[in-house]
């Protein structure tokens, strides 16, 4: 069986229950949500993945053995995880219910072991189980938070979604050799990359949000992807970020997928502000 396979089936598994929450509440706006979970577990990973070394997943699907890793582990923390956490916070499940799940994903964690598409080097499946725990009983939390309107949870919640959705975007642009960065952090350029991508996604989702957040018309919110842009320029000519296209192209498509980002954090804003009671 190729090693894809197993990952594949979470990856179905996780956006079929996503789905089937979606159209039982009946708010599409639950993506938001999800996203924001995504976000939440971006940050985790960036310390105890890739700055950490923790573990190496092994989906052999792209021919760049790094970005591969990243990619599988993207099915755990923009699909697997985040799934979990809205169901926990949609239906306020109690705290049996976090156990089962947790225990079920060190269930998998095994199995991945031994099917060998998955090598933890200093991780412990009792981290795992721990950290499960905690994020489904913070969802929880979180769900509660938004719905009594409280600013910090507004704010943040846009801030994890719209870096979830940054970081996602420039990972995509460096599987598809459009540019990188290389700043030399770590030895493995592609580990290097992403960890640059990871500290920049955080700050161009935190511009696109006090965009959305401060101003109301559009003509000022437009200064958020020309901003972002503006932030890679010095980055450009000091040879840190490399464009592997005609420069001319990477800035159309940049400022296409800006605009995308920004629109969708706009929405994301709007749904936020609906969830409180």
């Amino acid at each position: 069986m190729p090693n894809y396979v197993p990952y594949l089936i979470l990856t179905i598994i996780s956006i079929t229950i996503l789905t089937i929450v979606i159209v039982h509440k009946r708010q599409f706006g639950l993506i938001v949500l999800f996203l924001c979970f995504s976000g939440m577990v971006y940050i985790a990973e960036l310390f105890v993945m890739i700055i950490g070394n923790s573990y190496f997943y092994i989906p052999e699907v792209l021919s760049v053995q790094y970005y591969d890793h990243i990619l599988g582990a993207i099915v755990s923390n923009l699909f697997v995880i985040p799934t979990l956490g809205i169901v926990a916070a949609v239906y306020q499940l109690r705290l049996r219910w976090f156990v089962l799940f947790a225990v079920i994903l060190v269930g998998v964690e095994w199995l991945f072991e031994w099917l060998d598409i998955y090598h933890a080097n200093w991780w412990w499946k009792g981290y795992t189980f721990i950290s499960v725990l905690f994020f489904l009983l913070l969802s929880k939390f979180w769900m509660r938070a938004l719905q009594l309107g409280t600013k910090w949870s507004r704010f943040l919640s846009l801030w994890m979604q719209g870096w979830s959705g940054t970081a996602t975007v420039m990972y995509i642009m460096s599987v598809a050799t459009i540019r990188h960065y290389e700043f030399g952090f770590f030895e493995n350029v592609y580990r290097d990359n992403m960890f640059i991508s990871a500290i920049m996604g955080l700050i161009k989702g935190l511009i696109f949000v006090v965009a959305i957040i401060q101003f109301r018309k559009l003509r000022w919110r437009l200064f958020a992807p020309i901003l972002v842009y503006g932030i890679d320029l010095p980055l450009y000519y000091l040879g840190v970020l490399v464009v592997e296209i005609p420069f001319w192209v990477y800035t159309s498509i940049y400022f296409v997928l800006a605009t995308l980002l920004l629109w969708w954090i706009q929405y994301a804003y709007s749904f936020i502000s609906k969830i409180a009671r």
